[in-house]
């Protein structure tokens, strides 16, 4: 059975819990840059942070097993004031790398002016680039989260932004059908603070006409055994007697034809 980690901050993460990915059956990986940087940084870090991914992690996953792919963008928490424009102006360097195939992830917390502002300047790259979007959403337990939902559901139409490339990450159940109803991609995050690997399976399991715009991704990668959260939820779907066909259009197939890869 073929997985493919559409979510999962590899850099985070332990070479041995990479390895006990692949055994699990991970063959691929996309790795966002993440929202927020924890500190304050200058965009030399940020750039430091693309280059690492690019360069290191691309090819230590490889040697494990994993064939990985990056998501570039510009977080917005974690930069140094009146520093964000000078990383947007970089970006367009790194998005034309072989191994970047989305802008991601961007989005919104809190909804406020400037991540709006961040987000807007994202999706008109990845417009200019013809790229697929990861997008970020509060967790599921934050009272804002359904009306940041909707905020970002009407960023992405306000600015034009093909839904079907659009992945709407973090689902939790309370904005499950939302996420349905936009026409986007909807992105079931197996982590702590937002789904379990068997809540993940459920949501599969009932919803068979909608399976070609779901995809699955550990998101966090690090806690526990997050990092085989998505091969968990594989095993619930198999052991509730999906057929691997079925279970591999959420976990290989909808991702590799989302990221451009199929």
């Amino acid at each position: 059975m073929k997985i493919f980690d559409s979510h999962v901050h590899l850099d985070l993460m332990m070479g041995e819990d990479i390895l006990r990915m692949a055994w699990g059956g991970v063959e691929a990986a996309m790795v966002p840059s993440p929202h927020l940087m924890k500190g304050l940084f200058q965009p030399g870090s940020l750039f430091e942070l693309w280059e690492k991914t690019l360069d290191y992690i691309v090819k230590y996953a490889a040697s494990m097993g994993v064939d990985t792919y990056v998501g570039i963008a510009v977080p917005f928490y974690g930069i140094a004031a009146d520093k964000w424009q000078e990383c947007l102006d970089k970006m367009p360097e790194y998005l034309k790398e072989e191994r970047v195939v989305c802008v991601g992830e961007i989005g919104l917390d809190v909804a406020n002016d400037h991540e709006k502002w961040l987000m807007r300047e994202q999706i008109a790259m990845a417009n200019d680039f013809d790229m697929p979007l990861i997008v970020h959403g509060p967790t599921p337990r934050e009272p804002q989260v359904r009306d940041v939902t909707a905020d970002m559901i009407q960023v992405l139409k306000e600015e034009k932004f093909p839904l079907d490339r659009a992945v709407l990450d973090h689902t939790g159940k309370n904005t499950l059908q939302a996420r349905f109803d936009s026409g986007c991609v909807t992105g079931l995050s197996i982590c702590y603070d937002k789904l379990t690997a068997e809540e993940a399976a459920e949501i599969v399991e009932e919803n068979e006409a909608l399976r070609d715009k779901i995809i699955v991704g550990s998101e966090l990668g690090y806690g526990g055994g997050g990092h085989l959260s998505v091969v968990k939820a594989a095993w619930a779907m198999k052991h509730d007697g999906m057929p691997e066909s079925e279970i591999e259009r959420v976990t290989w197939d909808n991702p590799r034809r989302v990221f451009g890869l199929a």
